[in-house]
């Protein structure tokens, strides 16, 4: 074992990762949830408006202008995005209800909420003063119209079930059971909006901070199956701190303040200028000549030169980054496999010297920053046990238990992966060597295109494959939501009746100190009896830019810099 994890050391000093302290940020109150954009590896591949328009004249006087690049194109229609990089996108083109905040979240497009005694009736009062950026005020049905297009299954939304289902009847209107208005959504006046849900959902204020339930102008969206109609700035259309001018989907978007926005006297920034580089050379030399303020991604060799220079800012995220085990394929299938293949993997090596800190090591699926049962009280903190161990003697016994002594009569295991990260490499690399050398399974590494790699991933076409997944809301069911039958992203087709009882269980639970203490047990049979998938990592969100340049800088409770809020210094 010491002279493959020796080599691999070597491999990884070449590049020099030097090691990257994770920058402290406010942690969440317990009471006040910030939610995260949906996973960072899956964004949508758009075909955008047929003809840009025109670039923006700069206006007069000096801008403050943030020049910041994105690796992907993202997806601006809030039901057809299903990425991190058109989430953050749509959280400044526009406001929801509830907004994220320093802290967690707040209502923001509304000004007041009041639920009912037996929790399914929300009522908001809205903000009188809210504007689209075309001047008509914001209004109730704005919401109605966007909360029944996410159900519409002749629109067929991306996540018309996963959110929809939390609406009356939601689910059977996305079925196609129930006509369109039977949606438990209306509005009462121009400026109050009812929701009626289908069950109890004691963080449905957190939900509503996800760019699903953003209010929308429906004389503006053209129906296509993909969301075309968001890139084209005549029918961008938007209500939030900023607006889109300029669209170009080969090269850039450019989003301006939004002087029609109800509080745009505390935007700070005038124009943000997004470059859509895929190429992490082109994005690193461009920054190195100024030509960028801001990026979220460097290759692992540029690490150690960005962090020394005091350009590399790492900030905790609540993203779990795991291996999907084909729950269906034998001898994967065996809970005891997939518990030895976890056993023998030494978190703290991997992301504190291979990784060199920009992963963060986890003993469990759900990592810190969730609120737990009691005020005060992190979710992951109440935990007795770890749920993750590092055991490779363990290892080997469950192995032997399982019909594989030694490894013999194990198959070459297929390891599958995106070629476009080179974490990606170092992880698999690591892997690779201790299945081999702690349990005598040979495994072979296939790297693959990003896209090939999701078409194959979604198709369940895999042994092993990386996946990470970031909550989209500030609450510890949505890590576990994602794992549910049927579930999209459980392409491991992962399935537990106990498990998936106590998940079930703790969404009609009302007292929240039982409802976690459910979704503890949930979270327990899902990895420390059954091994679903295997957690390798916490993440965190990498933000490369120079302090005397970008200043100002403010994150929200889950890590996400606040663009608005940002000075620039020429």
């Amino acid at each position: 074992m010491k002279n493959i994890l020796s080599i691999l050391l070597v491999a990884v000093m070449v590049f020099a990762l030097a090691a990257c302290t994770p920058a402290s940020t406010t942690p969440a109150a317990p009471n006040e949830p910030a939610a995260t954009p949906a996973p960072a590896d899956d964004p949508s591949d758009d075909t955008p408006a047929d003809e840009p328009a025109a670039e923006p004249e700069p206006a007069e006087g000096a801008l403050n202008e943030l020049i910041f690049s994105m690796g992907t194109k993202p997806n601006l229609d809030p039901h057809w995005n299903a990425g991190s990089t058109g989430a953050y996108l749509q959280n400044m083109l526009y406001e929801g209800l509830y907004s994220y905040t320093e802290s967690g979240y707040a209502l923001s497009g509304a000004t007041d909420a009041t639920v009912s005694p037996d929790g399914l009736t929300w009522t908001f009062k809205l903000r009188e003063d809210a504007k689209w950026n075309d001047g008509q005020p914001v209004t109730a049905e704005n919401y109605v119209y966007s909360f029944k297009r996410l159900v519409n299954p002749e629109v067929s939304s991306v996540y018309m079930f996963d959110y929809g289902k939390f609406l009356k009847n939601g689910e059977k209107i996305a079925s196609g059971e129930l006509p369109l208005d039977d949606l438990g959504v209306k509005a009462v006046d121009d400026y109050t909006l009812e929701v009626q849900l289908e069950n109890v959902c004691a963080f449905f204020d957190a939900l509503l901070c996800y760019t699903t339930f953003f209010p929308m102008r429906e004389d503006m969206v053209s129906e296509d199956g993909v969301g075309d109609w968001a890139w084209n700035v005549n029918t961008s259309v938007t209500n939030g701190p900023m607006k889109l001018t300029f669209c170009d989907e080969e090269q850039e978007i450019i989003l301006e303040r939004n002087d029609q926005y109800w509080d745009a006297a505390n935007v700070k920034l005038d124009r943000l200028v997004v470059k859509l580089l895929d190429d992490e050379n082109t994005r690193m030399s461009l920054f190195t000549t100024g030509a960028i303020d801001l990026m979220t991604t460097a290759l692992s060799e540029e690490r150690a030169s960005l962090n020394e220079q005091g350009f590399y800012h790492a900030v905790p995220a609540l993203q779990t980054g795991f291996l999907l085990v084909n729950n269906e394929k034998e001898p994967f299938s065996d809970p005891r496999v997939r518990k030895a293949l976890s056993m023998v993997i030494d978190r703290t090596y991997m992301t504190e010297t291979l990784l060199n800190h920009v992963r963060l090591t986890t003993d469990s699926y759900i990592g810190p920053g969730f609120p737990g049962g009691t005020a005060g009280k992190d979710f992951h903190g109440e935990n007795t046990e770890p749920l993750v161990v590092y055991d490779p003697e363990g290892a080997r016994a469950l192995l032997t238990e399982a019909g594989f002594p030694g490894g013999e009569g194990f198959p070459v295991m297929e390891m599958k992966f995106a070629n476009n990260n080179p974490d990606n490499t170092t992880i698999f690399e690591y892997l690779q060597a201790v299945f081999e050398e702690e349990l005598g399974i040979t495994s072979q590494l296939i790297p693959l295109e990003p896209a090939a790699m999701t078409s194959l991933r979604d198709a369940g076409d895999f042994d092993l494959t990386i996946q990470n997944w970031g909550a989209d809301y500030f609450d510890a069911s949505n890590m576990l939501a994602i794992f549910s039958p049927g579930n999209l992203i459980n392409s491991g087709k992962y399935e537990n009746p106990a498990f998936t009882q106590a998940y079930n269980d703790s969404l009609a639970e009302v007292d929240n100190a039982k409802r976690m203490q459910l979704l503890h047990d949930a979270e327990r049979i899902f990895i420390k009896e059954d091994m679903g998938i295997i957690p390798l990592y916490l993440g965190t969100k990498p933000y490369i830019y120079r302090e005397d340049v970008v200043t100002n800088v403010i994150y929200d409770a889950n890590g996400l810099m606040m663009l608005t809020k940002v000075q620039v210094q020429r």
